[in-house]
Parts: structure tokens; C-alpha cells; sequence
């Protein structure tokens, strides 16, 4: 995404490795001085989060975050200010399942933590959540679930849940206990996250496979799988641009892509375009005619500027 950018950039990196369970009031008496360029800073978020914000102005940032590492989770002012921010800025928090189990769960239980828990979400439907006996995993689930929702309530373009995937033996990929929420409001970021996702995935199930006895099945079946998927994706994009007479490509691409965060590439939804295209199943009203020769040319994929007719 940067490296698309026109002028130069300079990327710097600041760790946060905090040191004891305790906030501390970070003040003029007890200032945390941050590396000229990267390093690494022995606070908390809480702790730094000012000084932080500060020292980078308006300068575009990505902020990866655990928010229930410590004995107390974030509250909405830890987070707030990311929320608000309105220069260029990437979300991602990294949830631990078993810190949610093992410190969140607890903190719940006193009076002081579900007031803040409901402060931070705008909401105390998940209260429910621990009164009506379902088992741990489902109740871990359902608290990121909370705070998910609560932050696409917040000024962001998307908020996507992403599941953490690892080999777990040869021909086997599983989730591990991690989950991570990425909250954007670009669409480029967006967009390359998502093809980020994506592209790990498939290459972490082609690696699964690679020297196993009957490795050219499962290269076959992943094959075919992903070609119906594709075929899948064929029909949604035509159904919900027929329902919608949607009439700019890339809107209609972002609607899709939202809705199926991560299972297909750019490339694959510009790919159902141009197959629409070819059989006819929208037609496109160019805004620049192509001066190329139609027979040699790369297909043309519809842009804002272009409109489409449905059939």
C-alpha cells in the first residue's frame, strides 16, 4: 500500500514491552522517552498512548495492540483516541483466547470491571454472555464478537474478524486460539489486506501438502475446490448486481469483498468482471474508449469512472 505512494516514505517501528501488571500515570516527573527511530519502549498502551499519538502527529500508523494482556483489559479511553484519529490509521488488535478465558473473564465478574466492559462496548448485551451457562469457547467467541461490533460502530470502512491459521500435521491446517481484528477506514488498505489473507491461506494449505504420499490429490482437490468456488462468486456477483443495478464496478467489488473478507484475491474479482463481460451478462459503458488494438490488448476492467448495464 506505501510503496504505491508517490513521495518517499520512512517506516519506523516502536515495541511496547511493558514491565509489571500496574498502570503508571506517565507525567512530566515520570516521562518515557521514545527512540528517534525505532526501538523499543518499556510501557504499556495506557501507559504511552499519549505520548505516542503525539509525537507522530499526523503521520499515517499502523497500531498492533493486544487489548486484554493485562490484568485490567483497555477501556474506551485507551482506544478512543484510535477511533477518533483522523489521519491514516490501520487497527489491529490480537486476542488471546486464553487471556480472554483467563483475565477478561474474572475481571467481568467484579462490578468495576463490568462497568468498564459495557463503558468500552457502548452496551451490556454481553452480559448475557455469562448467565446463560454456555461453555467457555462459546463464551470467549461471543465476547470478541462484542467488540467487534461495538468498533463497526465507530467511523471505520471495515472491521474484519481474521482467523489465525497454522499446519498441524501434514495435510492438516488448523485455527489456533488467536483471533485478530483488523479495522481500517481505506480502501486500499482494505483491499491489500485482504489480498494478504487470502494469499497466506492458499499457501499455507499448498504447503500443508508438499511431500506427502498422495500430495498430486490434494493439489488436485484444492484445485477444483477453489474452481467452484470461483464459480460461486460468479453467480453471487451477478445476482446481487442484477438486484442492485449496481452501476460502478469497484463499489460493488468492495460490497462482495466486505461480505467474504479474505477467501478471494483482487485479481479473482476482477477475473468475474471481465468473464461477465465477455458473456455478456453486463455490458460496460466506457468513458475512455481504448485506442488498442481490441485482439491484443489485456482486458479493461470497469472503473469509477465507467458504467455498467446489467442484463
Amino acid at each position: 500500500m506505501l510503496a504505491k505512494e508517490s513521495r518517499p516514505i520512512t517506516l519506523h517501528s516502536i515495541v511496547l514491552e511493558a514491565r509489571g501488571s500496574k498502570r503508571k500515570e506517565v507525567n512530566a516527573a515520570n516521562s518515557i522517552t521514545l527512540p528517534q527511530e525505532s526501538g523499543i519502549v518499556h510501557a504499556s498502551w495506557p501507559d504511552i498512548a499519549p505520548t505516542i499519538l503525539q509525537a507522530i502527529n499526523q503521520s499515517a500508523a499502523i497500531f498492533l495492540l493486544n487489548p486484554f494482556a493485562g490484568s485490567a483489559p483497555f477501556s474506551y479511553g485507551d482506544l478512543a483516541p484510535l477511533y477518533q484519529r483522523t489521519a491514516p490509521t490501520e487497527l489491529c488488535l490480537l486476542i488471546s483466547h486464553r487471556q480472554v478465558e483467563t483475565r477478561l473473564l474474572p475481571f467481568l465478574r467484579t462490578s468495576a470491571g463490568a462497568s468498564a466492559f459495557t463503558a468500552l462496548l457502548h452496551s451490556d448485551r454481553w452480559k448475557a454472555l455469562l448467565t446463560n451457562g454456555t461453555e467457555a469457547e462459546r463464551t470467549v467467541d461471543g465476547l470478541i464478537d462484542a467488540l467487534l461490533v461495538s468498533m463497526q460502530q465507530q467511523r471505520f470502512l471495515s472491521v474484519q474478524r481474521i482467523a489465525l491459521l497454522m499446519q498441524a500435521a501434514p495435510a492438516v491446517v488448523k485455527s489456533v486460539p488467536y483471533t485478530l481484528i483488523f479495522a481500517t477506514r481505506r480502501q486500499d488498505s482494505l483491499l491489500s489486506m485482504n489480498d494478504a489473507v487470502c494469499i497466506y491461506h492458499r499457501r499455507l494449505y499448498e504447503q500443508s501438502h508438499q511431500g506427502v504420499l498422495t500430495e498430486e490429490w490434494f493439489v488436485t482437490q484444492q484445485r477444483e475446490r477453489l474452481a467452484q468456488e470461483m464459480q460461486q462468486l460468479y453467480q453471487l456477483v451477478l445476482r446481487q448486481g442484477r438486484a442492485q443495478r449496481s452501476r460502478r464496478w469497484p463499489d460493488l467489488r468492495q460490497q462482495v469483498l466486505i461480505a467474504n473478507f479474505g477467501q478471494f484475491t483482487l485479481q479473482d474479482y476482477d477475473q468475474i468482471i471481465c468473464q461477465l463481460l465477455q458473456r455478456g451478462e453486463v455490458r460496460c459503458e466506457w468513458r475512455q474508449k481504448s485506442l488498442e488494438n481490441p485482439g491484443a490488448e489485456e482486458p479493461r476492467i470497469p472503473g469509477n469512472d465507467d458504467t455498467l448495464l446489467w442484463k
